[in-house]
């Protein structure tokens, strides 16, 4: 054979041959068989699922905050819904404009700017200006309300995003502001109610998932994901809105007035222990950045006279004095154990005076001779009892408890000045407590400023007080109460600026000796009940470090009957029918 000839050989057509390459297609065939059949069946949701995580972006649905009311439904807080309106840089260059009939009316970031323009107020030049750029997420406008929202949703522009937030209102100002307390940035109450019941207010967010292009725009029909959010609850105080308006521009002015460091108005139902008004001075809108205290649970301070009001309830409860028991009062002692002269305000030769004439007067040194015939263990005890030195439960975030020594720590002239009112520290939602259970013959229930929460799906349930308990007697009680309308009534009495037309008021006034930045200073303090023969309000008036001269009660039983005045009317409480029949204040 020539090498021609073998160079140009004619393949084998063996049938050998031709079956060996039959099977080696069969074989490539079914290979390729089964993988389509692996991708396909087997790794298809897998792939599907990553793919769509490439493609999908996930963005949160925030859920509304429930809003804050006062007992008739008047809201004190509330969540708006607004729209943060942004664009993708990117995506906007491939928007085209269309007219009814499919053709294009203008491209890009210009028309679209021009389309957006009246809608969030903004120039044409400006807002075409924020589209130019390479990022896929720029602020256009932030909280745009929902009708502009649908608007600009109607235009269907590529690279026109959204999302949808609340924006946290007050529309009734700074009413109650304290209370109601702060949201931050992050949806978290940060004070007061908001604060307190935090989870509850706050709800669940939900989640909207798009598919995406490759630029970061949202895929005209791609699959949207949505996880709904679940709203807030609601939470309905006992607070009486217009009345704590109208208490706290009468607190703010006297306190203007004296130019007291601050000051606190407190109002319950005596029957129920709800807390009708809990007003601070100096109170604002609620503000993130600038959140109050509650100065009314938080800020202890000396209730001075007030305190009398304990001691002498101890030794009436203890059966060691009557309303009518004589006492022989001079205006100064020396205790040997007190480390000095303790005094009356007011020098005067040794005087006869009942107990009841005691108290009006506001007696240190007749208070002091009251309280020795108790026994300090026992008297102590009392005032435990009466709520000191333990917290009232309201429910109020950062409640202070008070300051009061532990019994075998209290010695020397400590000893004396707790009997009128110094050495220890209440709050004065813990004062009006212990006026409250005076006024519900002796009846103590701890204060409330819940009324009622009703959840995302309108369930509703009323605030339970905790059991009441009687750490008074009733008959005691009414002997107590009788002696404090000697206070207003009696010529000497000191809380003649506390009386309120038309009405028998019990009352106590008080001044405690305190010191500020190292200079002298008081606490003018009033605290009572009306009307005085069948109590409805239990009413105290704090106001920390007037400048006043004289008694600063002067300061703080005008304000008490200008509240007091308030409240009769605003929750329309009948004017007294009967006379009051007081206790002799000298034998």
């Amino acid at each position: 054979m020539s090498r021609l000839q073998r160079i140009f050989k004619a393949p084998d057509t063996s049938p050998h041959r031709a079956n060996w390459m039959s099977g080696l297609l069969f074989l490539g065939f079914a290979f390729c068989v089964i993988q389509l059949v692996v991708i396909q069946v087997f790794q298809s949701p897998t792939l599907a699922s990553e793919g769509e995580r490439v493609r999908t972006a996930v963005s949160e649905i925030g859920a509304k905050r429930g809003e804050i009311l006062d007992v008739n439904g008047v809201v004190l807080a509330d969540s708006v819904q607004a729209y943060h309106i942004a664009v993708n840089q990117k995506a906007i260059t491939t928007y085209e404009h269309k007219d009814d009939n499919g053709n294009v009316v203008g491209r890009g970031p210009a028309e679209a700017a021009k389309q957006l323009s009246p809608l969030l107020r903004i120039s044409q030049a400006e807002l075409g200006g924020m589209m130019l750029g390479d990022s896929t997420y720029v602020y256009l406008k932030k909280n745009v309300d929902a009708v502009t929202y649908r608007e600009i949703r109607k235009l269907d522009i590529t690279g026109i995003e959204w999302e949808a937030v609340f924006d946290r209102t007050y529309p009734n100002g700074n009413t109650a502001g304290p209370i109601v307390g702060a949201v931050n940035a992050e949806g978290d109450g940060v004070s007061g109610l908001e604060a307190y019941f935090n989870n509850f207010l706050q709800g669940t967010s939900g989640e909207e998932a798009y598919e995406i292009s490759p630029n970061g725009a949202v895929m005209p029909g791609g699959k949207k994901v949505t996880k709904e959010p679940q709203d807030g609850g609601s939470v309905r105080t006992t607070l009486h809105a217009d009345l704590q308006h109208l208490v706290q521009d009468a607190l703010d002015a006297r306190v203007r007035k004296h130019n007291a460091d601050w000051g606190v108005v407190v109002i319950s139902d005596v029957s129920t222990g709800r807390i009708l008004v809990l007003a601070d001075s100096g109170s604002t809108t609620p503000n993130p950045s600038k959140p109050q205290s509650v100065m009314g649970v938080q800020a202890p301070y000396e209730p001075g006279s007030v305190g009398k009001l304990l001691t002498v309830a101890s030794a009436l409860e203890k059966g060691t004095t009557t309303p009518t028991t004589a006492y022989s009062v001079p205006y100064s002692i020396s205790p040997a154990d007190a480390g000095g002269p303790i005094s009356d305000y007011h020098e005067h030769g040794t005087e006869m005076m009942t107990t009841t004439g005691i108290l009006t007067q506001s007696s240190n040194v007749g208070t002091i001779e009251v309280g020795e015939q108790v026994g300090d263990r026992d008297r102590y005890d009392f005032m435990t009892k009466m709520g000191l030195n333990q917290l009232t439960g309201i429910e109020l975030a950062g409640e202070s408890q008070g300051i009061m020594r532990d019994f075998d720590a209290i010695r020397g002239r400590d000893r004396y000045t707790m009997m009128f009112g110094q050495s220890y520290a209440i709050t004065a939602i813990q004062q009006n407590q212990f006026i409250q259970a005076i006024g519900n013959r002796g009846v103590m229930i701890a204060p409330r400023i819940i009324d009622s929460t009703t959840d995302s799906k309108g369930r509703t349930e009323k605030t339970v007080s905790p059991q009441p308990k009687q750490v008074m007697s009733a008959d005691r009680s009414k002997e107590l109460i009788t002696m404090m309308e000697s206070v207003v009534m009696d010529k000497q009495g000191t809380g003649q600026l506390a009386k309120v037309e038309g009405y028998r008021v019990a009352v106590k006034t008080g001044t405690a000796d305190i010191k500020v930045n190292g200079a002298d200073a008081v606490v003018s303090n009033t605290a009572g009940l009306v009307p005085a023969e069948s109590p409805r309000l239990a009413i105290s008036v704090v106001l920390y470090n007037p400048r006043v001269a004289g008694l600063s009660s002067d300061a703080a039983a005008p304000l008490w009957s200008e509240v007091t005045t308030e409240a009769v009317r605003n929750l329309g409480i009948p004017a007294s029918t009967e006379s009051a029949q007081l206790y002799p204040t000298t034998p």
